[in-house]
């Protein structure tokens, strides 16, 4: 089975090298990489430098090497300031450089979330549409705020982050607390993903996290497997469950299909990024 991680921060890992030996232990075929190293005083993402009229500008070397040495494991995500003056043409690169596959939205702080609930990331969305580009949104607890940008740029390929819910652990199972049918409520809007990360913490019991499969379980019956996606977060999550255990409990239920878990360990995401599999790539069986 083709196994691809839709959420790593893989220069948290240390080097080039000894990250690909992690995926290699796991079982992970290839990753979408999110470069990330820290935030700065303004919360703004690292790393990333100031342009002249205020606007921060993320740059994303480390990613752009994995995946210029190795196409066939990497390819990685970017994220780009509403305000940048050239915000349109740094968008359309999202489909020039290689392995270069999607953009990123992370409100964030309160404010950011004020903001993206008065549409102030409608550039970001006209641009992808211009330009074809899937955009992943982080939105956790607050997927209702997405759905003015769905009305009026139902073309656009969204993906939502970490499950859609409240990140507090062991909350997964109470849907007052998590947002959780707001989540399931997007499953309506065709152009809609959901990427099934970061859960395993959110569970109130021990692998195989029991109440995170049912829920799971309720997001394929909703959305359909073609348009669910696993991450691991494993660099944020490995003080929690191991990299492992974040995918064997999704690859050796009995509950999901082999066809499902294909879609969802996968599939889903190489179809959204439109990243084809290695020409003649063969995966073993779960």
């Amino acid at each position: 089975m083709d196994i691809v991680d839709a959420q790593v921060h893989f220069n948290l890992l240390g080097s080039l090298e000894s990250g690909m030996a992690a995926m290699d232990a796991a079982g992970v075929n290839a990753l979408l990489y999110d470069e990330y190293w820290s935030f700065d005083s303004q919360n703004r993402i690292l790393p990333g430098y100031e342009l002249p009229g205020g606007a921060f500008r993320q740059v994303f070397p480390l990613a752009e090497e994995a995946a210029l040495r190795y196409p066939e494991r990497f390819a990685y995500l970017v994220r780009f300031d509403r305000h940048d003056p050239e915000l349109d043409a740094l968008i359309a690169t999202i489909r020039t450089m290689p392995q270069r596959k999607a953009l990123r939205i992370v409100p964030w702080t309160p404010e950011g979330f004020h903001q993206f609930a008065e549409g102030a990331d409608e550039p970001i969305f006209a641009a992808a549409q211009r330009h074809g580009v899937p955009v992943f949104v982080l939105l956790p607890g607050r997927t209702r705020l997405l759905h003015r940008y769905l009305h009026a740029f139902p073309d656009v390929p969204v993906i939502v982050d970490h499950c859609g819910v409240t990140l507090a652990p062991g909350r997964l199972h109470d849907d007052r607390v998590s947002g959780f049918d707001d989540v399931l409520a997007l499953a309506q809007f065709p152009n809609v993903a959901l990427k099934w990360s970061h859960a395993p913490r959110l569970s109130a019991g021990d692998y195989p996290y029991a109440d995170v499969l049912a829920m799971l379980l309720r997001v394929v019956a909703a959305f359909g497997p073609q348009r669910v996606m696993w991450g691991s977060d494993h660099t944020q999550s490995k003080d929690h469950h191991s990299w492992a255990e974040s995918l064997y409990y999704i690859r050796d239920t009995p509950e999901l299909s082999d066809e499902e878990k294909g879609w969802i360990l996968g599939r889903s995401l190489r179809s959204v990024l439109q990243w084809p599999a290695p020409s003649g790539a063969s995966f073993g069986t779960p």
